[in-house]
């Protein structure tokens, strides 16, 4: 399941790790990149910070793990 390589890219070095995982494997944008994110957030292990156009969420990134460790 993927939610666990960014559980385990926590574990291994923290945000920045699940950051430069997401990075590595959906680019620096699009809507891959968003869905994932939000279903990351949406799962209710990960906070969030998405950066708004027009109402729109165009951008995120992983700021804490909720999850249990």
């Amino acid at each position: 399941m993927p939610d666990d390589d960014f559980v385990k890219a926590y574990r291994a070095g923290g945000v920045r790790a699940v950051n430069d995982l997401l990075s590595t494997r959906f680019g620096k944008g699009g809507a891959a990149l968003m869905r994932t994110i939000e279903r990351m957030h949406d799962s209710g292990n990960w906070d969030v910070k998405f950066h708004y156009v027009h109402g729109q969420a165009d951008f995120g990134v992983v700021i804490a793990y909720l999850g249990d460790d």
